[in-house]
């Protein structure tokens, strides 16, 4: 066993348990030492849940994650506590019952032991604003951590927990997935109930899986999902590279990782060919609209006099500025969306899975969230939009692996998408890749070392 219980990962944990060599009073001690330690530098955990642990292992069913402590990104109802979507005051008023996702970790025997922190409301690509500050990149401190699903990849990254629920509207768990160096995975639209999540009314936004690696990310996402997840062997995989839209304008160094990943699957027999995504150019700003006017008619009276003044100037002028779109804009909206849609059915006829970087330069700076691009600095939210957004728009899935470092030391992350209900596939591909990288890209586990925990005495 490792020197940290929670340095296992997230099936380990599982078998350590049930074979009683750890107990889930053992790993959630420790796991509740390190979000201390953790959240002290990066302001990734909104709330710990180890008083609750005796509750919990009550209700939690003997399933094949029983014990395992997750994290859950603040955007979820638990059944103690009214989520607060990383903004100083709650949207939300307290009830019974706890969300769907919740309620499936618990079939699954895992155990909610941290809300996660976000971008205020999930509006942002970077979580560099939150009502407790910025969260931190545990590779770099002085970098975003990725958003908005941020705190919940920082917690698995800094091995806080081995896996952790996060939600993506619009790249939200691939994004920062590949900033903190772990696997991430949006799954089809629809196929994840989203009942007691405050995105739930979302034609774009769905509930998926952040682990450390492909194999817990399989199990977490079998647990969301309900469904067997088995690994296929396939003969032959073709691999479609949208090189005009979504390889040219990127970070010399991103570009660079997401090549070799490309060259490493060609060289395990792969085909790769170009392939084309209409009116690419308009996916961040079809994203944007998509969010923003969704979210309008959640917003009563109350929320627009209680809430909207305590969030961040930068927020506010966000949604105030969707309240002035066009509703012949929305009605393009719509239709590219549907355009979208009808030509991934024509491209998934002769690929497989479409690839990309994931964002397309690394994880920007705090206090200057901006990508640097070839064709000069732009917004870290319109740039990564442009790469994320396809899987959201058209409902299909996508994954994020970390395939390398850039020349700063940063992790890259590069993006597979496949046809709908296609989630077996990516995973059996991030499985591939791990074993033919050795697991080599995997966020290693010094990374926990950076963040001293204080003993008591």
């Amino acid at each position: 066993m490792t020197s940290s219980p929670q340095d296992l990962g997230l099936i380990d944990q599982a078998a350590a348990i049930a074979a009683g060599a750890l107990t889930p009073e053992e790993l959630f001690a420790a796991a509740s030492r390190r979000a201390a330690a953790v959240h002290r530098e990066t302001n990734a955990v909104s709330a710990v849940f180890e008083g609750d642990l005796s509750a919990q292992l009550e209700a939690a069913r003997r399933g094949p994650l029983f014990g395992v402590p997750c994290g859950v990104k603040d955007m979820f109802a638990i059944d103690w506590r009214v989520p607060e979507d990383g903004t100083p005051l709650p949207a939300h008023t307290g009830g019974s019952g706890e969300a769907d996702a919740v309620t499936a970790l618990r079939r699954a025997g895992a155990l909610p032991l941290l809300a996660t922190n976000l971008h205020q409301l999930g509006i942002g690509t970077t979580s560099h604003i939150t009502a407790l500050g910025p969260i931190r990149n545990p590779w770099d401190l002085h970098r975003c951590a990725g958003g908005s699903s941020g705190g919940s990849a920082v917690a698995v990254a800094a091995r806080v927990v081995a896996g952790a629920v996060g939600t993506d509207a619009a790249g939200s768990i691939r994004i920062p997935a590949s900033y903190c160096g772990i696997v991430g995975l949006k799954p089809t639209w629809g196929t994840v109930p989203v009942g007691g999540y405050t995105g739930s009314y979302s034609s774009m936004g769905v509930v998926g899986p952040m682990a450390r690696d492909a194999r817990d990310c399989r199990a977490l996402a079998a647990a969301l999902l309900g469904v067997d997840l088995r690994v296929e062997r396939r003969e032959r995989l073709r691999i479609g590279l949208p090189r005009a839209s979504h390889w040219t304008d990127v970070d010399p160094g991103v570009r660079a990782r997401c090549e070799s990943a490309v060259d490493i699957f060609a060289a395990a027999s792969a085909e790769v060919s170009e392939t084309e995504i209409p009116g690419a150019g308009h996916l961040a700003l079809a994203a944007m609209v998509t969010t923003g006017t969704e979210r309008l008619p959640q917003l009563d009276r109350r929320w627009m006099v209680t809430v909207l003044p305590r969030l961040h100037p930068s927020v506010r002028a966000i949604i105030k500025t969707r309240f002035d779109l066009s509703a012949n804009l929305l009605q393009r909206v719509l239709r590219f969306r549907s355009l979208l849609r009808h030509a991934l059915a024509g491209a998934f006829r002769h690929v497989d899975v479409i690839a990309m970087p994931t964002a397309p330069a690394s994880p920007p700076l705090v206090d200057r969230p901006r990508a640097e691009l070839p064709s000069g600095s732009a917004s870290a939210d319109a740039a990564a939009l442009h790469f994320s957004s396809l899987a959201n728009l058209t409902g299909i899935p996508a994954i994020s692996i970390p395939c390398g470092l850039d020349a700063a030391g940063l992790p890259v992350g590069i993006s597979l998408h496949a046809a709908w209900g296609r989630e077996d596939l990516l995973l059996d591909l991030a499985e591939q890749f791990e074993r033919l990288t050795d697991g080599s890209y995997l966020a290693p586990a010094n990374l926990a070392a950076r963040f001293p925990e204080r003993t008591t005495r």
